[in-house]
């Protein structure tokens, strides 16, 4: 048995916080030497390549905070919470391999099915549906939930700060649920999980936020999605079915909105015709393109985005606490009447996003003067650190 410490979420906030905040600035120099660099052109909008293995970083604070936790608090079983940084670190593999070198629709399908039924196996899945034939159809629907928030949470990774921080709101809002309304309904091991999380993604953010000097890249939007999503499947809400369904629905709505908006204006536009097209289409038409085109900044927009995750996040622990069905009902329909009102206001600004670009952005490459000075300027704000630095050796 461990000793037990009086506060060790903190401990454990803190410590995912620092690895991440160190390993960050290693993994920006190691990039630029290695030249794993996310370069532009095509969709992107950056200007100067940038290093895009943030998720590795998030992967090894969070990993620190899952492993630091035996020797903080006395546990029973540890098999579930192996079984969620094992397949965590598969699918941040399988994202990092897909930055690398485009992998397969279907093959990225079958690691997370292989992952969805390893979480099975020890007791992690969603509870809709009767236990019958081998819980087949409770499996299936944790699937479509994993592979669904991990495509949305990939979707929305196109803005500086943006995902880092909508992953950090809903891993406190996590944390809340977690953390119950007494002793007796708190879930200590979800909260862990939780603080980890939550700790690894704010120090992940400060080298993302606008002007971003590391990505998410596949690798890092794979494992947060992953792991939100996982988290979500893990927490108890209630015995309601209807209620146990709309409060991660509310957590995580902003990363599922922005990818039904999207799609749902390139079907209105013409511009996607079919079930696959709407997959593999990329385009700068997302919630945080159309904010920038009604002339937000880059910082604007991503504060905009957190405004309405805390929103849905504040909408799912009401929803949580509520005794009745027309009472969380007229949540959610409140909050869903905010997000289509947004969408709908937001996405008449689409068809200007192209005329809005600056003419090099417009064609989808940058012109090769303007990259190259734009490159320089980066990579010589980058070394300035390090200069400092043996200036005052």
């Amino acid at each position: 048995m461990s000793p037990a410490i009086k506060h060790p979420h903190l401990v454990l906030f803190i410590a995912a916080w620092c690895v991440a905040d160190l390993l960050i600035p290693l993994l920006i120099r190691a990039s630029h030497r290695l030249g794993i660099l996310d370069r532009p052109g095509g969709h992107k909008g950056q200007r100067v390549p940038v290093p895009f293995l943030g998720g590795v970083g998030i992967f090894a604070a969070f990993t620190v905070g899952v492993c630091a936790t035996p020797f903080l608090v006395d546990i029973d079983d540890v098999y579930p919470f192996l079984a969620v940084l094992l397949c965590g670190a598969v699918v941040m593999t399988l994202g990092l391999l897909d930055d690398l070198r485009p992998i397969n629709a279907v093959y990225k399908l079958t690691v997370l099915f292989v992952a969805t039924l390893v979480l099975a196996s020890c007791g992690i899945t969603l509870e809709l549906f009767p236990k019958i034939a081998w819980n087949l159809p409770n499996i299936a629907i944790t699937l479509l939930w994993i592979v669904g928030v991990t495509s949305a949470m990939n979707s929305l990774d196109n803005t500086d700060g943006v995902v880092g921080g909508v992953s950090a709101i809903a891993a406190a809002f996590i944390l809340a649920i977690a953390w119950g309304t007494s002793p007796g309904n708190a879930q200590p091991w979800l909260s862990y999980l939780a603080v980890a999380l939550l700790g690894a993604c704010l120090g992940f953010l400060r080298y993302n936020f606008h002007p971003a000097r590391i990505y998410l890249g596949d690798n890092g939007a794979f494992f947060v999605g992953y792991c939100l999503a996982t988290l979500l499947v893990f927490a108890h809400y209630s015995k309601d079915p209807l209620q146990a369904v709309l409060v991660p629905a509310l957590i995580l709505a902003v990363p599922i909105f922005d990818l039904l908006l999207a799609t749902a204006l390139r079907i209105r536009d013409g511009q996607v015709r079919t079930v696959r097209a709407a997959i593999l289409y990329c385009g700068r038409d997302h919630l945080a393109h159309l904010f920038m085109a009604m002339g937000m900044s880059k910082v604007q927009t991503a504060l905009a985005i957190y405004a309405l995750a805390i929103a849905g996040g504040v909408a799912g622990l009401l929803v949580l606490a509520s005794p009745r069905p027309g009472i969380y009902l007229s949540i959610a329909g409140l909050y869903g009447t905010l997000l289509v009102a947004v969408g709908a206001t937001a996405g008449r600004f689409r068809r200007r996003l192209d005329a809005a670009a600056r003419p090099e952005l417009a064609s989808g490459e940058p012109s090769a003067e303007s990259a190259a000075a734009d490159e320089a300027r980066f990579l010589e704000k980058s070394a300035a650190p390090d200069r400092a630095r043996v200036a005052q050796d």
